[in-house]
């Protein structure tokens, strides 16, 4: 995930007109494919010139998927706009990204934006979806090329109960598989959690401490995203649309039950990240606690030799055992049985023990 955050907003410039587009320079020019079908039929096409999805709009014989990948030419966007008739404010929140997910019914239209996540290796990429759903068209919105929607097309080409249905349930299975891609990141997750346990309870250093950091960050930011997606899908599954069928909507629950799983699971992570902070502070505790011990008990051992090597270093006349013969050999006999003594008492009381 980008470590500049998720909520690394792009806005136009502060008074800016409602409407105005903020187009990132880095931004991929917009590629658009159209899929259309119905029961018998179906045809994929790379569109290069906006002008020709202007029959799309009023085709109602079939159902019409475009999809734009892409955000990096305002002209383009502008657009389409204006053949499906979309309000400057949703262009708006298609290019100035990302946006908390929302959900808005236009005049023509239902507009929907939600995050859509996928692992790239160990990384966890996330982009903004914005889609539209009108009457004979749905409409989508990709930030950049690539997505997680291969298993709707191959739906579409294996001619499967989608092809016989209308778009909103088009429009439910693009939601559906993008909601389902939560898991197998949160599962990830899960797993980097597990590992770094493990790695925790065997060792303790700063590098664990730091990849510990970046993980609760990560969870925090997963949960700025999933919750709002789940506002969302409970809005649209919950209340009448004349957008959606009340058949689609018996689907968009099934859609919003896995939402609440992939934010039970999320919840476990962040409870897991907790609890492996708290081991990890627990065992630094205890590590400096052994160390403390060990110079306590050296400490404690050399107290009574200092006070016998104090007595025979005072500057006094009359000491008898100053001029014994034997006098040197005896006290370093007597260090040597105080020392014996000690160490067998700590022994017994199983300080040394860990």
């Amino acid at each position: 995930m980008d470590q500049k955050g998720i909520f690394r907003k792009r806005k136009p410039p502060l008074g800016s007109v409602p409407g105005t587009l903020s187009i990132d320079e880095g931004a991929p020019f917009p590629k658009i494919s159209l899929i259309e079908f119905d029961r018998d039929f179906m045809n994929e096409d790379v569109i290069e010139r906006v002008e020709d999805l202007e029959t799309v709009v009023f085709a109602t014989d079939k159902v019409h998927w475009i999809d734009v990948q892409g955000l990096g030419d305002e002209a383009t966007i502008r657009k389409l706009g204006e053949v499906f008739s979309l309000h400057p404010l949703a262009l708006e929140d298609i290019t100035n990204v990302p946006q908390i997910a929302k959900v808005e019914e236009y005049e023509n239209c239902m507009f929907l934006c939600l995050p859509m996540m996928r692992m790239e290796g160990d990384l966890v990429v996330s982009e903004q979806v914005s889609l539209f759903l009108g009457e004979t068209f749905v409409l989508t919105f990709q930030e950049r090329y690539g997505d997680v929607l291969d298993p709707v097309r191959k739906r579409m080409r294996r001619n499967s109960k989608i092809r016989s249905m209308n778009n909103d349930y088009t429009a439910y299975a693009i939601l559906d598989t993008i909601v389902d891609n939560y898991y197998p990141v949160l599962q990830s997750i899960g797993n980097e959690l597990e590992k770094l346990e493990e790695e925790l309870v065997e060792t303790i250093s700063r590098e664990k401490l730091k990849d510990l950091y970046s993980m609760k960050h990560k969870l925090a930011q997963l949960k700025r995203l999933v919750w709002p997606t789940k506002d969302v899908i409970g809005r649209i599954s919950r209340e009448e649309s004349e957008y959606f069928e009340d058949q689609t909507a018996l689907y968009l629950r099934d859609v919003y039950d896995h939402i609440i799983q992939s934010l039970d699971m999320l919840d476990i992570s962040r409870e897991l990240s907790s609890e492996l902070m708290n081991l990890y502070l627990s065992s630094t505790s205890n590590r400096m606690n052994e160390i403390m011990k060990v110079l306590t008990i050296i400490s404690t051992i050399f107290i009574p030799l200092s006070f016998i090597v104090g007595i025979y270093g005072m500057n006094f006349v009359h000491m008898p055992e100053l001029s014994s013969k034997w006098g040197y050999p005896v006290v370093l006999v007597v260090m040597g049985v105080v020392v014996f003594i000690m160490l067998l008492f700590i022994h017994r009381k199983g300080w040394f023990r860990k």
